[in-house]
C-alpha cells in the first residue's frame, strides 16, 4: 500500500477551513490574547482505507492570527541523547516569535531544530507553512 499524509487549509476572508489526514495538528497563535490554538484532527493518512470519511473544521480568524502547518520533522527531531524536541517546544517558539514575519518564524523554528539536535543529522524531513492574518 502507498500513504500520504496531507494537512489542507482553505482560507477565505478571515474564514479558515481545514482538514487533517495523519498530520500533527495545526498551530493558531491568537493575537488578541497571545495563546497557541492547537488543532488536532486525527484521521488516517490518505490511502488507508478506501470510502473513510475525513472531518473539515471551520475556524474564525482575526488580525495578527498566525497558521502554522508542519510535518512532524520538528516536534519529532531527535539530540544527541535521543531525546524528542516535542511539540510544546513547537508551541512556545510559535508564542515567542508569532509578532514576526512569517519567514522569520519558520528561520526561528529551524534555529531552535539545529540547536536542539546538537549537531546530530535530521531523520526525517522538516516542512513550515506560516500564514499571518493581515489587517
Amino acid at each position: 500500500g502507498l500513504f500520504m499524509a496531507m494537512t489542507m487549509v482553505k482560507v477565505k476572508g478571515h474564514q479558515l477551513s481545514v482538514s487533517i489526514a495523519g498530520m500533527p495538528p495545526l498551530l493558531i497563535y491568537r493575537a488578541a490574547d497571545q495563546t497557541v490554538e492547537e488543532v488536532m484532527i486525527k484521521a488516517i493518512p490518505l490511502g488507508g482505507l478506501t470510502n473513510y470519511e475525513y472531518k473539515q473544521q471551520e475556524l474564525t480568524l482575526a488580525s495578527g492570527d498566525v497558521i502554522v502547518l508542519m510535518s512532524d520533522g520538528l516536534p519529532e527531531r531527535f539530540n544527541e541523547a535521543g531525546e524528542m524536541l516535542d511539540y510544546e517546544q513547537a508551541r512556545t517558539t510559535l508564542l515567542e516569535f508569532a509578532e514576526q514575519s512569517p519567514q522569520e518564524i519558520i528561520n526561528e523554528f529551524v534555529r531552535v531544530g539545529d540547536e536542539w539536535a546538537q549537531g546530530r543529522p535530521q531523520d526525517d524531513d522538516v516542512t513550515f507553512v506560516v500564514l499571518k492574518v493581515k489587517a
